[in-house]
């Protein structure tokens, strides 16, 4: 059972068996229209309205505002969200995490798990809400967004089992024509093959990558940067030989060169690295990235040398920065380029 007759708590209002069936239904329809969301885009602003209405003040953009509106309007016609704007994060919230209950697929990349990683970034980056009630929603949305994300990636780097071949059936019909079931017979071998491969190849080159023992973004040999520039780096340089989102390996890999580990807030870290911002930033000065700042604080704030968003003063380890270059980087190469082929 859902968490909904908590969350309509937060509102402080009396809260009836009617409120909580109707916002039920709202989300259910939301859900509906939500699982129609394909384009990398929409998912990403979608998540930066969803992350919006449940931190900061609670008071969420009109668009998503409206869009909230409209279905719970379908139950409870007396319904206005700018009365109750604290339930338009509760409807989005729960929505979401109705979507993210969709079953892991191995082969494919789906649009929730976009929606789940650009919402977790989103979320994580966002300052502990002072209302618990509030915190407690902000805080279960982050956590299915963040499980979803790193189960998607997970799944995707499951080997496939290589069956045999079919059996070959051979069919002479009507004037000794010719039919045979040859690609059903070797296509479901040849595709676990291959994919088996593909991983196999992610692999090699990712661990290929780690042997260098320098940073080919900035040319520089690791030992020659700081902490925080190396970490920063080095997330950004993994992402880009991941064909699905990163794994905890793949984070623990990057994690492998944290030492002393010093803290930063966003602009003492913008400050340590320097004169490297712009190579760094050099491929996320136009497109999603700069246009969403809220899902991509770092990637954004390397590209155009300034900070946003009330997460940006809150002190966080290099190694957080470093997870965080990975997960960013990760993501705006699938939306720039899709998933690569497995």
């Amino acid at each position: 059972m859902d968490n909904m007759p908590v969350h309509m708590r937060i509102t402080g209002l009396a809260v009836s068996n009617e409120d909580v069936d109707t916002r039920r239904s709202a989300v259910s329809d939301l859900k509906a229209s939500w699982t129609k969301l394909t384009a990398p885009n929409q998912l990403i602003l979608k998540a930066a309205e969803i992350a919006a209405a449940l931190g900061g003040d609670g008071v969420p953009p009109a668009s998503l505002g409206n869009e909230i509106q409209a279905a719970v309007q379908k139950h409870a016609s007396a319904f206005l969200y700018i009365d109750r704007p604290l339930e338009v994060g509760i409807c989005a919230g729960m929505a979401f995490v109705e979507l993210a209950k969709s079953e892991l697929r191995v082969a494919d990349w789906t649009a929730v798990d976009l929606l789940a990683t650009a919402l977790w970034l989103a979320l994580d980056f966002q300052p502990a809400l002072q209302e618990q009630k509030r915190e407690d929603l902000r805080r279960e949305v982050l956590d299915v967004a963040r499980s979803r994300s790193m189960g998607a990636a997970e799944k995707a780097r499951e080997r496939s089992t290589v069956g045999d071949f079919l059996d070959l059936v051979v069919t002479i019909g009507e004037e000794s024509k010719v039919t045979t079931n040859f690609k059903k017979a070797v296509n479901g071998t040849i595709d676990a093959l291959r994919r088996n491969a593909a991983l196999d190849r992610e692999e090699l080159d990712f661990l290929w990558w780690l042997q260098f023992g320098r940073s080919l973004i900035l040319n520089k040999p690791l030992s020659a940067l700081s902490e925080p520039v190396r970490l920063v780096a080095l997330g950004i340089e993994a992402a880009g030989y991941l064909r699905r989102l990163p794994c905890e390996v793949h984070r623990d890999v990057v994690l492998r060169f944290v030492d002393a580990d010093p803290e930063l807030d966003l602009g003492q870290l913008l400050d340590a690295i320097g004169a490297d911002r712009p190579v760094l930033g050099k491929g996320y000065t136009e497109g999603i990235v700069t246009a969403v700042p809220g899902v991509f604080p770092l990637l954004s704030a390397l590209a155009s040398g300034s900070v946003q968003g009330s997460g940006s003063t809150e002190v966080r380890p290099a190694s957080t920065w470093g997870s965080r270059a990975l997960l960013e980087a990760a993501l705006a190469q699938i939306i720039a380029r899709g998933p690569a082929k497995l």
